[in-house]
């Protein structure tokens, strides 16, 4: 019975060690995390929690002819600091293995050092409508947004034929939750991204000649303005309504015209804030069109006056090209061409859901603008990369 006392304080310090160690285990892990707001509190539709950051849940308010919507989650991603870009992920709430592969291959520490932030934007895909994807409850989305603090959820239905909301949504969440990022990329979450080179490209400026085509500055272009009004991506001309059957069918009543408006494809494009702003204020008074891109940077962009140029040269339309690029031998380069040159000139592919592709692709690019190890394919061995040089809306140059 006389040791007793020993053994009790043997045990009492034992727990003391213990506890230490995991103080000091979670003191050093924490002091080695990015600064990052916590994540909202799980919270049921329509009724936003009252603490966690309560300025990201305004009241329900219109949105296009919606007369009221909701954020069942919202992302405190962007902070307060300046940023110099905001990537508007659009997303469907079954997409989560392409949502990690973004996080993983193209992380927060990564985007953190690039002044660059990502959130994802999703509705409700807890009912029945696509038949291609399965239903996911809002429960799995909540407990999502709480593990990553990246998304943006409305209470509207999840549906192709509501992409026009979603991308509309998108446009006009950074003028309230990102306003200090002096530039935004609108992207789909199976398109693959070369963000380190899109930050090489906005950091060394943007230029226009004459036809409204994105070159290297130099006699006879124009610069762009960073709070300017104006876009750039993949340029579309002369694209026609698919009046047959299909998926992407659209009849005489729902597009009268034979023609859709020059507009920048919904793949991957760039604006500005104002510009943003400008499309979004003129779609409050235009009547929707489901075909989002045609739409909002057609239709709206053209109506609102916002300037759209041309990036083709850096896009390719065939996830063949990119993959092609992909496999050729690494070597150590330079990259003289210019921050696009480092994926065999490209920024923007198709990875067509293909989660390894995607997972390669960032991975390359980072590798060859952090490490300069570039693939390099033999010339000619690649099918053809670009798609149709178009221009874009033409400026007068003295």
């Amino acid at each position: 019975m006389a040791r007793r006392p020993l053994v009790w304080l043997e045990a009492a310090a034992a727990v003391v060690t213990a506890a230490a160690v995991v103080l000091l285990v979670g003191f050093t892990w924490q002091a080695s995390q990015p600064t990052f707001p916590p994540p909202p509190a799980a919270h049921h539709r329509r009724r936003p929690p009252p603490r966690a950051h309560p300025e990201l849940y305004p009241p329900a308010a219109p949105l296009l002819d919606l007369p009221a919507v909701s954020l069942v989650a919202n992302s405190p991603a962007c902070g307060t600091g300046p940023l110099l870009l905001v990537l508007l992920v659009i997303s469907h709430p079954a997409h989560a293995p392409l949502r990690d592969a973004h996080r993983t291959h193209a992380s927060w520490r990564a985007l953190d050092a690039l002044g660059v932030r990502r959130v994802f934007f999703l509705a409700d895909g807890s009912r029945r409508g696509q038949p291609e994807y399965p239903t996911l409850p809002t429960a799995a989305v909540l407990e999502e947004s709480a593990a990553h603090r990246d998304l943006v959820v409305a209470d509207f239905q999840e549906h192709y034929r509501n992409l026009t909301y979603k991308h509309a949504l998108a446009l006009s969440w950074p003028a309230r939750f990102c306003p200090h990022a002096r530039f935004i990329l609108k992207m789909d979450d199976d398109i693959m991204v070369d963000v380190w080179g899109v930050v090489e490209l906005l950091q060394e400026g943007l230029a226009v000649n004459r036809l409204g085509t994105v070159v290297a500055r130099g006699s006879g272009t124009l610069s762009l303005d960073p709070q300017g009004t104006w876009a750039a991506g993949l340029v579309q001309q002369g694209l026609r309504p698919q009046r047959g059957s299909g998926k992407w069918q659209v009849t005489g009543a729902e597009y009268p015209g034979n023609v859709y408006p020059t507009f920048l494809g919904g793949w991957a494009y760039l604006t500005t804030q104002p510009a943003a702003a400008a499309i979004t204020r003129a779609a409050a008074i235009l009547p929707p069109f489901w075909i989002d891109d045609v739409h909002l940077t057609g239709t709206v962009a053209g109506a609102a006056g916002v300037p759209r140029y041309a990036l083709n040269e850096h896009y390719t339309l065939l996830r063949a090209a990119a993959t092609c690029c992909l496999e050729g031998p690494l070597r150590s380069v330079r990259r003289p061409g210019g921050p696009a040159a480092a994926l065999c000139g490209l920024l923007v592919a198709p990875s067509d859901r293909n989660v390894t592709v995607l997972e390669a692709w960032l991975r390359a690019a980072w590798a060859c603008h952090t490490r300069g190890e570039c693939p390099v394919p033999r010339p000619g061995s690649c099918p053809p990369t670009r798609p149709h040089y178009a221009v874009g809306t033409v400026i007068p140059l003295a």
